[in-house]
């Protein structure tokens, strides 16, 4: 584990993913009920992106995208402080 993982854009991330796959949750099924439920979909045209071609560990992993995803979508990263 990182010794600051506050600050640590692969654990912001994390915790970045968990809360929009609940929100989404509860956007999709309309009730907090469903929030904390693993209701994932499966087949649709992302999973290839993961299990699609040989082995995952073979592709870059999803710590390489953390930062990525969390500048575009907005999340403000301040590593100085």
């Amino acid at each position: 584990m990182s010794a600051d993982h506050e600050r640590d854009p692969r654990f912001a991330y994390l915790e970045w993913l968990a809360m929009e796959a609940r929100l989404l949750r509860i956007e999709l099924y309309g009730d907090e009920y469903w929030a904390d439920k693993q209701l994932t979909p499966c087949g649709t045209f992302a999973g290839d992106f993961h299990m699609g071609q040989g082995e995952w560990k073979d592709r870059p992993q999803p710590s390489t995208r953390a930062e990525l995803v969390l500048r575009t979508v907005g999340v403000v990263m301040d590593r100085a402080a």
